[in-house]
C-alpha cells in the first residue's frame, strides 16, 4: 500500500469523548515538509465516511521514525479553543468529492443545520459568483505545485443578511505523488473585511475630496468643474446617477445642471418643481442629507417621474447651501441596485455638497468684482446724465419752484436709495422684498404682498426702482393710497420664458377713487415705459377702471443664482 505525503504536519489526537460517543478531531499546524500520514480522523464532522486512522511520519524511502508528541494533550479544550474561535475544521476527498466539515461551519455561513450538500461541487456552487473563479483556481494550483491552499472569499447572497466573509486554508495531502486529499480549517473574516473596505474607502473619498477641492480653487469653468464633481462621485462612491441640480430663481423650479448617467438630452432641463414635487421640498427643508433605500417604499414623498424612468431603487440627496443659509441647489446620487449608504457615504456627499457651495460663491465674487469695476465705469458717466435728465423733465411738468422741489428731491431720493440697498450688499443680489420696503415704507400696512423670494441684480434693482417710486408717488396722489380706506395689493412670479428668466410684476390698487386714462402721458408713465421697455426690454400693461388703477409689468432678468458660461435657455421638465 502506497503511503500518502502532506505539506503540512497533523497530529491525531483520538479518544474524545462528547455525548456519550467517542470521536476524531484533526487540528492542522504549521507547514512542515517531508511528513507523511495517511487516513485521518475526524471529530465533530459532519461525515459521508469515516475511515480508520492510520498514522505513519516517515520520509519516502525511510525507515519509519517515533511519531511526535501530542499537539494539545486536552483534546476537549482544543473543541472549546475551536468553537471559541469560530474556527471550522474540512476535509475534501479528491477520488469521492465528498466533503465533511465540522458542525459550526454551517451556522457560521449561514445555512441550517444537516443543509450542506457534502461535495466540493455543492460547495462551489455556493460560493459567491464573483468569487468563485478565484476560489477554483487557488485549489487548482494547490493540487498543481502542493503548496497551501490559501483564499478569502464570500459565501451567495441569502435574503435578508450581509455578506459573509470567509478565510480558508489548506494543504495537499499525496498519495504515490497524487494528490488524494485536502485538509484545512477555515473561520469568518466579515469584520475583518469591512474594517479594511472601510479604510479604504476613507482614503479613496479623502484623496477625491483633496482633487475636488484643489480644482475648485484653479478650475474657472465653473461648467467643467461640475462636470468633474459628478464624474468624481460617481466612481468613488460609486454609484450609477450623480445629479447637481440647481435651484433656478423664484424658488420654484429645479434643472438639472450637471449630471453622470442620465440619458444625455436630460443635462440642462427642468427635473423637479417644489409646487409639484414634494421631494424637491422635503431635500430642500431638510437640515441633513436625505436618504432612501428602496424609492418604492419610500413613504415621506412621492418619488419623481425621472427617478422611475430611470429605474432608481436607492439614493440620496444633500442641500448645496450658501454662505448666507440659501438654498443653491441639491446634490444627488441613485443607484440601480438596492444600496445601503453608510455614514461615511453620506459625509462624503455632504462634503462635496459643501465644496460645490464654495465654488459657486468664489465665482460669484469674482462676477461681482468683474461686474463692480464695469458698473462703477459706467455708472460714473450716467449718474450725472440721469441727474440732469430728471431736474429737467420735473421743472418741464412742475407749475412752481416749490413743486420742482418737492419731485425733484423726491426722484433723488428714489435712486439714492436704490443705491444704498446694492452698495450695502456689496453690489450683488438684492430681494425685491427688501426694495417693495424702502419704496412703500410709510404704507406697509395697507399693503398686500404675495410672491416668492426673488434676488435682483444691480441692473433690474435701479430700474425697478425707479418705477416703483413713479407708480407709488402717483398712488399717493391719485390713487388708492389718497383714501385713507385705500389699499395696495402686490404679487409677483418668475417664470422660465424663451427670453430668459422672467419676473411678472402685478400692482393693483383698491377702494381708491376711479381711475382715468390721461389725456396726456405725463413724466411718470413714461419714465416707468422708458426702465422697463427701453432699458430692460420689457412690458408695461395698465388698466384705468372704476375699480382703480392696476399694471403689470414684465421684466426679463439677467439674474442666475449660479454662475453660467452661457444664456441657453433651459428645456421643459423632462419625464425622459
Amino acid at each position: 500500500m502506497g503511503t500518502a505525503t502532506a505539506r503540512r504536519s497533523f497530529v491525531d489526537i483520538s479518544r474524545v469523548r462528547r455525548n456519550h460517543e467517542r470521536r476524531n478531531l484533526i487540528v492542522s499546524g504549521r507547514p512542515k515538509r517531508g511528513t507523511l500520514t495517511s487516513e485521518l480522523s475526524r471529530s465533530n464532522c459532519k461525515s459521508m465516511d469515516r475511515p480508520t486512522a492510520k498514522r505513519t511520519n516517515a520520509q519516502p524511502d525511510e525507515a519509519p521514525k517515533q511519531m511526535p508528541q501530542a499537539f494539545f494533550p486536552d483534546v476537549a479544550t482544543v473543541h472549546f479553543a475551536l468553537e471559541a474561535g469560530r474556527i471550522g475544521v474540512w476535509s475534501w476527498d479528491i477520488a469521492t468529492d465528498a466533503v465533511t466539515w465540522s458542525s459550526n461551519i454551517e451556522s457560521m455561513i449561514g445555512l441550517a443545520p444537516e443543509t450542506f450538500g457534502g461535495t466540493f461541487s455543492r460547495f462551489t456552487k455556493d460560493v459567491h459568483d464573483e468569487d468563485r473563479g478565484r476560489v477554483l483556481e487557488a485549489v487548482k494550483a494547490a493540487m498543481r505545485t502542493g503548496d497551501p491552499y490559501e483564499v478569502r472569499f464570500r459565501f451567495a447572497p441569502r435574503p435578508g443578511r450581509a455578506e459573509i466573509w470567509i478565510q480558508a486554508a489548506g494543504t495537499i495531502i499525496t498519495k504515490d505523488g497524487a494528490p488524494v486529499r485536502m485538509i484545512g480549517l477555515c473561520h469568518e473574516v466579515t469584520d475583518q473585511v469591512n474594517l479594511q473596505e472601510e479604510l479604504r474607502s476613507r482614503a479613496k473619498q479623502q484623496e477625491a475630496l483633496a482633487q475636488l477641492g484643489e480644482r475648485a480653487l484653479l478650475e474657472t469653468d465653473i461648467e467643467r468643474l461640475f462636470n468633474d464633481v459628478v464624474a468624481t462621485v460617481a466612481i468613488t462612491l460609486p454609484v450609477d446617477f450623480v445629479k447637481v441640480i440647481e435651484l433656478l430663481p423664484g424658488g420654484n423650479d429645479l434643472l438639472l445642471r450637471a449630471g453622470f448617467g442620465w440619458q444625455s438630452d436630460f443635462i440642462g432641463s427642468i427635473v423637479m418643481t417644489k409646487e409639484q414635487d414634494d421631494y424637491a421640498t422635503h431635500i430642500l427643508e431638510s437640515i441633513v442629507p436625505v436618504v432612501t433605500e428602496d424609492f418604492a417604499n419610500e413613504k415621506r414623498f412621492t418619488v419623481p417621474q425621472y427617478l422611475r424612468n430611470h429605474r432608481c431603487v436607492s439614493g440620496m440627496s444633500t442641500v448645496i447651501t450658501a454662505h448666507d443659509g440659501r438654498a443653491y441647489g441639491v446634490l444627488g446620487v441613485c443607484t440601480k441596485a438596492p444600496r445601503r449608504f453608510s455614514l461615511q457615504d453620506i459625509s462624503f456627499l455632504a462634503a462635496v455638497a459643501n465644496l460645490v457651495a464654495g465654488a459657486i460663491h468664489r465665482r460669484q465674487l469674482e462676477q461681482r468684482h468683474e461686474l463692480l469695476i464695469r458698473e462703477l465705469r459706467h455708472r460714473s458717466g450716467n449718474l450725472f446724465s440721469q441727474l440732469l435728465a430728471l431736474l429737467s423733465q420735473t421743472a418741464r411738468n412742475s407749475r412752481n419752484m416749490d413743486e420742482l422741489i418737492s419731485k425733484y428731491q423726491a426722484r433723488v431720493l428714489a435712486l439714492a436709495n436704490a443705491h444704498r440697498l446694492i452698495t450695502e450688499a456689496g453690489w450683488k443680489s438684492t430681494s425685491l422684498a427688501e426694495l417693495l420696503r424702502v419704496v412703500l415704507g410709510p404704507y406697509l400696512e395697507r399693503t398686500d404682498a404675495v410672491g416668492p423670494d426673488v434676488d435682483l441684480d444691480p441692473d433690474p434693482t435701479f430700474s425697478l426702482s425707479a418705477a416703483l417710486h413713479e407708480l407709488a408717488a402717483n398712488a399717493i396722489k391719485y390713487g388708492s393710497l389718497s383714501r385713507p380706506q385705500g389699499r395696495l395689493d402686490l404679487s409677483w412670479s418668475v417664470a422660465r420664458t424663451r427670453s430668459g428668466v422672467t419676473l411678472t410684476f402685478d400692482w393693483v390698487e383698491r377702494n381708491g377713487p376711479p381711475a382715468r386714462r390721461p389725456r396726456r402721458t405725463g413724466f411718470g408713465s413714461r419714465l416707468i415705459a422708458l426702465v422697463i421697455e427701453r432699458q430692460m426690454n420689457g412690458e408695461v400693461h395698465s388698466n384705468y377702471t372704476r375699480e382703480g388703477f392696476s399694471t403689470r409689468l414684465i421684466v426679463p432678468l439677467a439674474h442666475e443664482r449660479w454662475p453660467t458660461e452661457d444664456s441657453d435657455v433651459p428645456s421643459p421638465t423632462k419625464n425622459a
